[in-house]
């Protein structure tokens, strides 16, 4: 699958760059972020990852309508946004955003 990032910060925590300031996320939050990411990379589509519950794939509602989020931890989701291109017949992951669900 391919994962593409629409968020800059999170872009740089998973290529491990520096990112400026006070970090957002403690290291364990970031190592699982990253796990997550590759779990996603190496699914073959939509249906693997559903079929993996310790993602808890499912669709939002409300001011996230028409995304999608995945399990982190216990405390954070993985907003995600699927677009499908028809030529290579792939579904493309957009990472939107890392968020703390209870928050």
């Amino acid at each position: 699958m391919i994962v593409n990032f629409n968020n800059d910060y999170l872009e740089k925590l998973y290529l491990g760059l520096s990112v400026k300031g006070k970090p957002r996320y403690q290291g364990q939050v970031i190592t699982k972020f990253k796990k997550t990411i590759l779990t996603l990379k190496n699914a073959e589509d939509l249906k693997q990852i559903k079929l993996f519950r310790g993602l808890n794939f499912e669709a939002l509602k409300g001011d996230y309508k028409g995304f999608y989020s995945v399990r982190v931890d216990y405390h954070y989701r993985l907003i995600l946004g699927v677009d499908q291109n028809k030529v290579l017949v792939k579904e493309v992951l957009t990472v939107e955003g890392l968020t703390n669900h209870y928050k």
